[in-house]
Formats: C-alpha cells, sequence, structure tokens
C-alpha cells in the first residue's frame, strides 16, 4: 500500500465514472496547504535534529528514537510530498521507471521507520518506568534498534518496489501496482500494511503508556521527599508529551486508512468524490510529519530550550523550568524514574 498509487482519477483501476473535478478554490488551499507542511516539515525536523544533537541531556535512548523519528518524517517531506503534489496536479507520472519504483517504496518505508519508532519509545519508556531496578537500555544500543527498525520497514518496502510498474493511459504514464500476482496478493499485502502500520501498533503502545502513566502516579503518591516527588511530575510532562505525538499519528493516519480499505474492499470506487477526499487524506497523512516537532517545541521543555538556542528570537519563549534540568542529572532513584 504506497500513498502514490491511489492519487489519479485516470487510474485503469477505476471504473468508467465521471468524478468530480476539483473546485478552483480548493485546489488552491490544498496546495497552500502543503506548501505550508512541507516548509514545517523541513525546517522543524532538521530544528530537531540540531537540538539532538547539540544538548548533552537529550544523548539517551529515547532522544536518540525521537532523532531518527526526526529523520522519518524529513523524508517524508522530501520524497513523499513534493512527488505526490506533483503527480496528481500533472495527472499522470513525469519521473521515470526507476523512480517510480524508488519513491513509492521509500514512502512505505519511512511510514514503517516512524510507527516503529513510536512503538520502541513506549517500550523503552515502560521497561525503564515499570522496572526502574532492571538494566536499562543504554544509548549506545540505540543504534541496533534504530537499525532493526529500518530493516523490517525496508522488509515492509520491498514489495512494493516489485510491483510498482509504469502503464499508459491514452499515451500518459502512470505510476501503479500493477505487479501483483493476483488481486488476492494485493489485498493480503493491504491488510497487513494497515497491520503493522497502524491496526496493531497503535493499541500496543496506547496500553505501554497507560501502564507508565499509572506507574507515574503512584510513584507520585508513595515517594517520601519532595526530589521524588518533582521528578515524578517532570517525567510526566516528558511522557504526555510523546502519548500526544501518538495520538495525532492516530487522527492523521485514520482518514487515510479509512478511506484507502473502503477503496480497496468496499465501494469507494462509485463514490464520485474519491480521489478529492484521497487527495484531503494525504494533507492529514503528511500534515503528521510536520505537527511533531511543533508538539516538541510547544510540550517538551529541553526542545523548547533547544529551539530558543538555534533561533535567539526564541528565547522569549523559552522559560527554565525547575524540573528542566533535576530530571537528568539525578542519582538516586529519581533517576531510575527519569531521563529522555
Amino acid at each position: 500500500m504506497s500513498l502514490e498509487t491511489t492519487s489519479l482519477p485516470n487510474s485503469s483501476i477505476a471504473p468508467a465514472i465521471e468524478y468530480l473535478v476539483e473546485p478552483l478554490a480548493s485546489n488552491v488551499f490544498r496546495l497552500i496547504v502543503y506548501t505550508v507542511i512541507f516548509l514545517v516539515t523541513i525546517c522543524g525536523n532538521l530544528s530537531v535534529l540540531a537540538v539532538v544533537y547539540k544538548t548533552r541531556e537529550l544523548h539517551t535512548v529515547t532522544g536518540y528514537l525521537i532523532a531518527n523519528l526526526a529523520v522519518a518524517d524529513l523524508n517524508v517531506g522530501m520524497l513523499c510530498i513534493p512527488f505526490t503534489v506533483l503527480y496528481y496536479e500533472f495527472e499522470y507520472w513525469p519521473f521515470g521507471f526507476v523512480l517510480c519504483k524508488i519513491i513509492p517504496a521509500t514512502q512505505t518505508i519511512c511510514i514503517m521507520a516512524s510507527i516503529g519508532t513510536l512503538a520502541a519509545i513506549s517500550i523503552e519508556r515502560y521497561l525503564a518506568i515499570a522496572f526502574p531496578w532492571e538494566p536499562r537500555v543504554t544509548a549506545s544500543k540505540a543504534r541496533y534498534i534504530i537499525a532493526v527498525i529500518w530493516l523490517i520497514g525496508l522488509l515492509i518496502g520491498l514489495p512494493i518496489v516489485a510491483v510498482m510498474q509504469l502503464t499508459y493511459v491514452d499515451g500518459l504514464p502512470l505510476c501503479s501496482e500493477k505487479g501483483w500476482p493476483s488481486e488476492i496478493f494485493r489485498h493480503v499485502y493491504s491488510v497487513l500494511s494497515f497491520g503493522l502500520t497502524y491496526a496493531i501498533p497503535l493499541p500496543m503502545i496506547a496500553a505501554l503508556y497507560t501502564v507508565i502513566v499509572l506507574k507515574l502516579n503512584q510513584a507520585a503518591r508513595e515517594t517520601s521527599d519532595s526530589e521524588g516527588f518533582r521528578i515524578a511530575k517532570a517525567k510526566g510532562k516528558v511522557i504526555r508529551m510523546l502519548i500526544i505525538v501518538v495520538v495525532f499519528y492516530f487522527l492523521c493516519y485514520l482518514p487515510y486508512h479509512t478511506t484507502y480499505l473502503w477503496l480497496e474492499f468496499g465501494e469507494g470506487l462509485q463514490f464520485r468524490g474519491i480521489w478529492l477526499l484521497l487527495s484531503y487524506c494525504h494533507v492529514m497523512v503528511y500534515a503528521n510529519s510536520a505537527v511533531n516537532p511543533v508538539l516538541y517545541g510547544f510540550l517538551g521543555e529541553q526542545f523548547r530550550r533547544g529551539f530558543a538556542r538555534l533561533v535567539p528570537w526564541c528565547r522569549v519563549w523559552s522559560k527554565e523550568s525547575p524540573f528542566s534540568r533535576s530530571i537528568y542529572s539525578q542519582t538516586t532513584y529519581s533517576e531510575r524514574m527519569s531521563a529522555v
């Protein structure tokens, strides 16, 4: 399931239906939104990478995983948005056979890397907080976790490389999934892709963060010293930020997955506005890559201060918190309950 292959009303998989033509106002609005998303995605995620690189307190497993999420989002911005917008506007694929293979597969890999990173962050936080006295995952091991995430994404993306083909309709090239041996194979892959990128990891992440929140509340109630309470409270702020990131992933991808499954298994092709609907579903998907660095800036104290150091006029926005440094420098039980 690739984003590129569901965009065009003149696709040969569509029956002879007179689909709605996008109004000019809608087209202009969508292109403006795409431009804003593209700029925020590129600038925001580059800033996240710079902040993680320059901030010693973020040289942790969670910090490196957040940087990995920024890399995936950055690739979405560079590879997904421009090609999707141009493909939809041109209504044919002008980029040749090689990019027809590479771009859709890369998009699939980046989406898998994003949800894989969110899942890895939730697991690492769960292990650190639910089992504070057990050996922690070290920052040096984060590279192996990240490598596994991208390897899984690569394996998920390889079938797309195999099936993407250039076909011609009315003399114009289209990039579409024409290489499946049968429709059953395409259906199976679509279900697996939906399960691996949405249906399976999100409930697991929700369950882990539920346990984390309960553990933090318990720690805050049972701690006998103000320092421990302060650390638990500060840690709760970090977890809140991560939970909100996951919630936005859920909301941004829900319209696309719902519409795609309707298109794949239901009567979506009979709906005259299906392609216009999908175009806005794509906007929601790509907006997720832009919203993450904004969430870090508003909700993450370390990132807020880091952004302020990168952009001097943001320093008024960044306020020092009494919790902001201590959660990275405790050497007692508080340390086991802290650290991004």
